[in-house]
């Protein structure tokens, strides 16, 4: 905590405690000022163009920082090697424009991207054999994506990790397509990534992972069951 002079009516003055920042403030407040003024008031690549997404523009006003601050120190190299001069504003700006024209393609040649090394593919842990999928003879439903609300059905699930009636289900069927770069199955990522769940990853929303009891009996509807219903439906009429 440091103190600063404020003033009264009257012309008084009265010493008053102040944070050590605003006290850092006032005192280089002049020379944010003055880098504004090389930003923003001679030859800005910010104001010079107008794009409708904010992100590029403050990608533009960093390129501005970036040249402020090299000009910078630029005048301050100069300051310090006698018989050169003060240092033009302009001219500096003309320096890299004219350097960056001056480049080909074979300047580039060193640093261009190289293709990435393929990364290894990961090999499960084995799991214990106590950990296995057993069938159950009733379907059960499970929301996957909220945000497209689909769901899907599993008949499998580990008897070793679930509790009495309450199921850990747990699908055999490997998702790509919702999980782009996976090949494991719902059973091999809770046992061998998680650690038969105890390293499950937490939501970052909503509820955990919950165990699911017997409900009511349902089977999923075969072709033929469907195509006796749309007959009985025709008949009706």
């Amino acid at each position: 905590m440091e103190t600063c002079e404020r003033r009264l009516p009257g012309g008084k003055k009265m010493v008053v405690p102040c944070p050590s920042m605003m006290r850092d403030y006032q005192r280089w407040m002049g020379g944010v000022d003055i880098h504004d003024q090389l930003r923003l008031q001679r030859y800005s690549v910010q104001l010079s163009v107008v794009f409708r997404k904010y992100y590029k523009t403050i990608f533009l006003g960093l390129v501005d920082m970036a040249i402020a601050n090299a000009f910078i120190i630029f005048r301050e190299a100069r300051k310090v090697n006698i018989g050169e001069g003060s240092a033009d504003h302009a001219k500096f700006m003309r320096m890299p424009q004219a350097q960056m024209l001056e480049l080909k393609d074979s300047d580039f040649a060193d640093v261009a991207m190289s293709p990435a090394p393929p990364t290894p593919s990961t090999q499960p842990r084995p799991i214990s054999s106590e950990h296995t999928l057993t069938v159950s003879p009733n379907w059960d439903s499970v929301k996957i994506r909220r945000d497209k609300k689909e769901r899907c059905a599993s008949r499998f699930y580990c008897e070793a990790c679930s509790d009495g009636e309450s199921r850990i289900y747990l699908c055999d069927r490997v998702r790509p397509k919702h999980y782009p770069g996976n090949n494991l199955t719902c059973f091999q990522i809770w046992h061998s990534k998680w650690k038969n769940g105890s390293e499950r990853p937490r939501p970052l929303v909503g509820r955990d992972i919950q165990m699911r009891g017997l409900g009511k009996k349902r089977r999923r509807p075969s072709s033929g069951d469907e195509d006796e219903e749309a007959d009985e439906e025709d008949g009706s009429e």
